[in-house]
């Protein structure tokens, strides 16, 4: 007979490899790495030049490019955008669907910080990140000419 200690830390050790079905309720689990796309990149472009720090935006009215990629949201792991506050008079939604830039994606956008180039996600959490960092540019991978996207708009943090 297995005990639940001996299960989860079992389970543990198996979802940061090839990943396996929970001992417990038989959900499959692996933690899994993801990258940074470069349509992410040209999202948080696109998120700097057209609105005002601090302005949330409702990513329901993104350019059509952007809304395909459907990923967008997950750039919040490393910390470059946030969700603001979901209405609580409205039942019927679970997010608001309105983001903004962090000052750490300002900063990323504008090239004066990294990331990890990879965040491990299992479920709806952050279980690291890998010790290669990376900047707009590696994340744009040569699809798309940074100088171009900016449009000659270096605003500064402030």
């Amino acid at each position: 007979m297995t005990t639940l200690f001996e299960a989860k830390e079992a389970f543990g050790h198996a979802i940061r490899d090839a990943g396996m079905d929970c001992p417990c309720c038989g959900r499959w689990g692996k933690i899994n790495p993801y990258q940074i796309t470069s349509t992410q990149a040209k999202g948080l472009i696109w998120m700097y030049t057209n609105f005002p720090r601090d302005c949330w935006i409702d990513l329901g009215d993104a350019p059509g490019w952007l809304l395909r990629a459907k990923t967008m949201t997950t750039a919040k792991w490393w910390g470059l955008i946030e969700p603001a506050a979901k209405d609580e008079n409205d039942a019927g939604k679970k997010a608001s669907g309105k983001w903004r830039l962090t000052d750490k994606g300002r900063a990323f956008v504008i090239g004066r910080t990294l990331i990890p180039k990879y965040t491990f996600i299992f479920g709806n959490g952050c279980f690291g990140y890998s010790e290669t960092m990376v900047d707009i540019r590696d994340a744009l991978k040569n699809k798309f000419s940074y100088e171009e996207l900016m449009g000659g708009s270096m605003r500064s943090l402030a």
